[in-house]
């Protein structure tokens, strides 16, 4: 299935959490300081912006992309939307395997109600999210100076969202 219509509420409030799980289980893995934070949620929505550009031929990536942003854009009004207290960063970057966890129930679902080949390109899509949020910010090190780009916290990390997800590590 690929429209949003064919997901009860609670379905698709699962497939939203996951590319938002993917970002704060990276995150969690190895928390940096507020700029590699920010640098970090920075490179998930250049991530979003560019699957808006390349993944038009996804249907199901189209309808995440288009629901996450009318989410993000109601984001003020209020926090009591379950998809925006599932997709609550901070809280899954603390619990990392929480964060894996919706990753796992997500993966799922949409291998039950998904043709193969959209969701597989969709949970291939989510991993590329966690590649390149873990290599937005230099980690250790002085003022980013001699640190590592992607540590080993985040390569395990990847390894574990690769496993939840049932695409290849890029590892």
């Amino acid at each position: 299935m690929t429209e949003r219509a064919e997901y009860t509420d609670e379905e698709w409030a699962t497939v939203l959490a996951a590319p938002v799980a993917v970002i704060s289980a990276i995150i969690g893995a190895s928390l940096g300081g507020p700029v590699g934070i920010m640098k970090e949620v920075a490179a998930a929505v250049k991530s979003f912006e560019q699957a808006a550009e390349t993944k038009r031929d996804n249907p199901l990536i189209v309808a995440v992309l288009l629901s996450l942003k009318e989410r993000f854009e109601a984001f003020g009004g209020g926090l009591d939307d379950p998809a925006l207290q599932q997709m609550n960063i901070l809280e899954l970057g603390q619990d990392v395997d929480r964060a894996v966890e919706a990753c796992r129930v997500a993966r799922e679902l949409l291998e039950q109600k998904a043709p193969p080949d959209l969701s597989a390109e969709l949970r291939t899509w989510l991993l590329e999210i966690g590649v390149n949020v873990a290599h937005a910010a230099v980690e250790g090190g002085f003022f980013g100076m001699g640190g590592e780009r992607v540590n080993q916290a985040e390569r395990d990390m990847l390894v574990r969202l690769a496993e939840a997800l049932d695409v290849p590590s890029p590892l």
